[in-house]
């Protein structure tokens, strides 16, 4: 998947370009869909895809080489889960300038994903590598001050 999003973003990977036979997809865990468009765009011409097509891969893999692969790549620590949604968030409100309606979308696809920061979640991101010694005294300070769940 990186290797690709490099591609797709006009880049090289280091051992260079060349397609593999593919493999277990079905354990690629949602990549499956994000595979198949970086694919389907970077062979637009020899598919001939109508214009309005090309352009609709082109923002979604903008999209998805600049956002989402990144913000995957980095989600392997369940401390840094608060920080990371926190900044894709911010990173989503600045995308709104570039391309409103993804972002939107994507925005309220996150208003799903805050289930889990509840009180008792929460401590974990203080084990955040992610987080200033600040932001982490912040969240310690509210978390004391919030009434206990009885």
């Amino acid at each position: 998947m990186v290797e690709l999003t490099l591609i797709v973003l006009g880049d090289t990977p280091p051992r260079g370009i060349h397609w593999s036979r593919p493999g277990a997809i079905h354990q690629a865990r949602g990549w499956p869909e994000n595979l198949y468009s970086m694919k389907m765009f970077m062979f637009a011409e020899q598919l001939e895809y109508d214009e309005e097509t090309v352009v609709k891969l082109e923002r979604l893999n903008l999209f998805l080489g600049l956002f989402y692969t990144p913000m995957w790549m980095s989600s392997t620590l369940a401390a840094d889960a608060p920080a990371n949604d926190l900044q894709f968030m911010k990173d989503m409100m600045k995308f709104k300038r570039t391309d409103p309606e993804i972002a939107q979308a994507v925005l309220q696809k996150l208003e799903n994903h805050k289930w889990y920061l509840t009180q008792e979640v929460v401590p974990f991101a203080l084990f955040s590598s992610r987080l200033s010694d600040k932001e982490k005294q912040d969240i310690a300070a509210k978390l004391h001050a919030t009434e206990k769940a009885r």
